[in-house]
Parts: C-alpha cells; structure tokens; sequence
C-alpha cells in the first residue's frame, strides 16, 4: 500500500510539471447553494505532499468540495484552487454530487484510474456517484479519509 501512494506521488508530479495552473473560480450557481447546518459525511485527505482535499456533505443534501494542489518544490507552478457548492441525491450508500457546471473536469478530479467500482463513478461532465459506505475516498489519486 505504501509503495502505491509512493508511485502515485511519483506520477502525479511528474505528470504536473511544466503545467500551468491557475485556480477555478467557482460556478455561478454553486455560489447560490445554502449549506446545511450539520454534515452527514465528510471525507478529508490524509498528509501528502500532492494536494488538500476535503468533502463535506450536510443533512439537506448539499455538499462542499475544496480541493488545493500542493505545488512542488523547486517549480514556478501556482496551487489549482477548486471551491465547489452543489446538491446531492441518495440511494442507500451511494449519493450521486451534481456539480453545477463545474469549471474543472470531474474525470480529472475523480480519476478512476486510482479507484475501484465501489468507491465512485463519473456519470457526466456534472455529476459523480459516491460510495459513503467507504471508510477512504481516493480523489485526484490521494486518500482521503471518512471523518
């Protein structure tokens, strides 16, 4: 498992090098969204050197998604800042978010390359299906765990 984050690492940096990131203003209408007072889950990454990541859902079925990469040393490149409000829906375990025409690609973010079936699934370009029976999200390839 350690070798996996290892190599995760690896890649996530090398494959980020040279880019030029900005950060993502978020959507009009995730601006709008009330959040609840109380969350149901909340899933938070664990200490990397890649990016903080939380989501947060509350118990009137909104959520917020904040994501930061974390630039590595030695590089001009700038934090990618994501700060997204939506609605979600429930069936059992699994909630379907709706990001409301998010400015960033969600099969970027939730990159099933680094997960399994049973932890989420990209529907569409607005929409992911996750698994809150998990104890641990993988989200843009880091760990984050159920709070």
């Amino acid at each position: 498992m350690f070798k996996k984050i290892i190599l995760l690492t690896v890649v996530l940096f090398l494959s980020s090098c040279g880019a030029k990131r900005k950060g993502v203003e978020a959507s009009k209408d995730s601006k709008e969204i009330v959040l609840g007072k109380s969350e149901a889950v909340a899933y938070k990454s664990l200490g990397n050197g890649v990016a903080s990541i939380s989501l947060h859902l509350f118990e009137n079925n909104t959520f917020k998604f904040d994501f930061k990469s974390i630039p590595q040393p030695g590089t001009d490149e700038k934090p990618i800042k994501i700060s997204e409000k939506g609605t979600y829906t429930s069936d059992g375990n699994w909630k379907t978010l709706n990001f409301k025409k998010p400015k960033f690609s969600l099969a970027a973010i939730f990159d099933e390359n680094y997960s399994g079936a049973a932890d989420f699934k990209v529907i569409d370009k607005e929409h992911v299906k996750i698994n809150t029976a998990k104890n641990a999200l993988p989200i843009w390839g880091v760990v984050c765990e159920k709070q």
